[in-house]
């Protein structure tokens, strides 16, 4: 299964840029402290240092089912929340606690993970769109989270590559993401100041 250990290694990469705390193994994490001001939106494929050759290599997506058997035996990296292409929609580590996922920000966001190439231009079908939007709409409402409080891990994590460094190694969910579309679906715009949506 080269997409699962390919993915395994472009966590394991990822937790030593973090600097990771202990969590235990399969869907749980540390107690929060800090209360949830965000969420971020990741790519299950990427870029990532080939250990045999050391030299960069672009992960592929992988599928819903190996990647969350990946992620969820990982010592320390983990996500809330995985939607497949489908729109099909897995939930990991609870809301609670912390799934250690971008260094700096893990203790006050919510991770969700697409499974998609990551590359700009591996395009993001309807249902998966549609299917992040809904559980957007759902947490920004409950956590009151804000448009700006959305964000993409390439917003977040502007580390370089080991075996390259001229090649940033978190640029998911990538270029064919349509991010502003999504944030204008789960955020409507008001009408004249009188807190009516556009439809």
């Amino acid at each position: 299964m080269k997409c699962k250990s390919a993915f395994a290694a472009l966590l394991t990469l990822a937790c030593l840029g973090l600097a990771c705390a202990p969590v235990a193994a399969r869907s749980t994490g540390p107690r929060r402290h800090e209360s949830i001001d965000s969420v971020v939106i990741h790519s299950t494929g990427g870029p990532t240092c080939d250990v045999r050759t050391g030299k960069p290599v672009w992960i592929k997506a992988g599928t819903l089912a190996d990647d969350m058997r990946v992620i969820e035996a990982h010592p320390k990296l983990g996500i809330h929340y995985m939607i497949d292409r489908d729109g099909t929609l897995r939930r990991s580590v609870p809301e609670d606690q912390i799934a250690h996922h971008v260094f700096g920000y893990s203790a006050r966001s919510i991770a969700i993970e697409l499974v998609n190439d990551g590359d700009g231009m591996d395009v993001f079908p309807a249902a998966q769109i549609d299917a992040l939007v809904t559980l957007l709409r759902d947490i920004a409402r409950r956590r009151g989270i804000l448009r700006e409080g959305v964000q993409r891990h390439s917003d977040l994590d502007h580390g370089l590559l080991s075996c390259d460094r001229t090649q940033r190694r978190k640029v998911d969910p990538g270029a064919a993401f349509p991010f502003e579309a999504v944030l204008d679906a789960v955020f409507p715009a008001k009408i004249g100041g009188l807190g009516l949506s556009q439809q």
